[in-house]
């Protein structure tokens, strides 16, 4: 168990490279006690740290992480059998179709498939739309091109963006992060077949998944608050209003891991006013981050949890309460909020409530927490931490382990 701990590599990548602790810390800019515990699996690792240690040691944030997670063995997770597949589509983004004498279907086809995929998204069905996304990506990509009418090419880019977020989303849960880069430079492109203002700005939220990989976070910032102005140079209106709250949330995800928690809080009360202006929330399809009220006061825990501040980060979880649809339109964005609790209760030595969260996550997003690096890490601390049996926990990490996708 030990081994799989991310502090475990941290210690054997450092010593192999000669590094020791006091130099890694200080070149990383954590502090030495962090770092300390850390390798002694006292604490988990966050994405900020990850980032910093990453570029010390010269590795990538997978060679941490250990992702993907499950991709060999006798039993292996069934969505790394269908990766190859999405790659070979996504890599046909500039060719004419595979079959030149098949007559591409409807424009209302795709727009119906389109909405499918981001229904499929919004649930975390991953494994179902590895197996969907390929045929549809290579038939899109190829009709884009086909496309001499304006208008068509933009109902094609609108379908084509719902494909590439669930791809980017398939790719950067599983670990996949190079492909999931590539998705990002995908998405830029699709972007520019189309004038909508709001296209321009999900590029740029999904390019920053990568820069806060590598930990770029001023570049990141820099892209969303350019960004930003694009999207809404001063109309006001609704439909762009949704975009630019998004962004503000982006904005407080980056401002957070680069440990700007004041930062941060300015964005969430940024995008607060927006989120009250308009009183609703908005469903994760690409046009419409997932984004309103409740989505809000999600960030502002996120935002406590990566900046290190964990009493902060329960305090404000205490004052949440998040509808019932949330539930039901958004599993992944709470099962998301519930491993960030996790995390932030494991440091306040609540380990029954960092357990009890890390299995409402599971309930709520079972492909998401699986293949999440949060949920692997704070269970194995939560293993190492109970020296004496603990059935719940027993049977919880059992399920993380290698294992058939049926008892998702």
């Amino acid at each position: 168990m030990d081994d799989e701990l991310i502090g475990k590599r941290i210690k054997q990548l450092r010593q192999a490279r000669g590094v020791t602790q006091v130099g890694l810390a200080q070149e990383a800019k954590i502090s030495l006690s962090l770092l300390r515990k850390i390798e002694q699996g006292d604490r988990d690792v966050s994405q900020p740290v990850a980032a910093a240690v990453g570029r010390v040691l010269r590795v990538d944030a997978s060679t941490l992480t250990g992702q993907p997670y499950h991709r060999e063995g006798s039993s292996p997770d069934r969505i790394h059998k269908l990766v190859p597949d999405l790659r070979r589509a996504l890599n046909r983004w500039d060719l004419p179709p595979a079959d030149p004498d098949l007559p591409p279907r409807p424009l209302d086809a795709l727009t119906r498939d389109a909405r499918n995929v981001s229904e499929q998204l919004q649930r975390g069905h991953n494994t179902q739309l590895a197996e969907m996304l390929p045929a549809l990506l290579t038939e899109a990509f190829a009709m884009a091109h086909a496309c001499d009418d304006d208008r068509d090419r933009a109902v094609v880019a609108h379908a084509l963006l719902a494909y590439a977020h669930a791809a980017h989303t398939v790719a950067h849960q599983t670990g996949y992060g190079d492909l999931a880069a590539n998705v990002e430079d995908r998405i830029q492109w699709i972007a520019g077949l189309t004038t909508d203002p709001a296209a321009a700005g999900f590029a740029a939220w999904m390019r920053t998944t990568s820069l806060m990989r590598d930990g770029l976070y001023p570049g990141a910032l820099w892209l969303l608050d350019r960004v930003r102005t694009q999207v809404d140079p001063g109309r006001r209106d609704d439909g762009a209003l949704l975009t630019v709250g998004a962004l503000h949330l982006r904005s407080s995800l980056v401002a957070g891991r680069a440990g700007d928690l004041d930062a941060a809080m300015d964005h969430v009360e940024e995008a607060r006013g927006i989120a009250n202006h308009l009183g609703t929330d908005t469903d994760n399809d690409w046009s419409h981050l997932a984004f309103g009220p409740s989505n809000v006061a999600i960030y502002q825990v996120t935002c406590a949890v990566e900046a290190g501040d964990g009493p902060r980060a329960l305090t404000l979880a205490d004052r949440t309460r998040l509808p019932s649809h949330m539930l039901t339109r958004l599993p992944t964005r709470v099962s998301h909020h519930h491993l960030d609790l996790a995390r932030a209760y494991f440091w306040q030595g609540r380990h029954d409530k960092a357990l009890h969260s890390l299995m409402t996550a599971r309930q709520a997003a079972p492909e998401q927490t699986r293949h999440h690096p949060t949920t692997r890490e704070v269970t194995h601390l939560l293993v190492r931490a109970h020296r004496r049996g603990n059935e719940p926990l027993a049977r919880f990490s059992a399920w993380l382990g290698p294992g058939d996708d049926a008892d998702w």
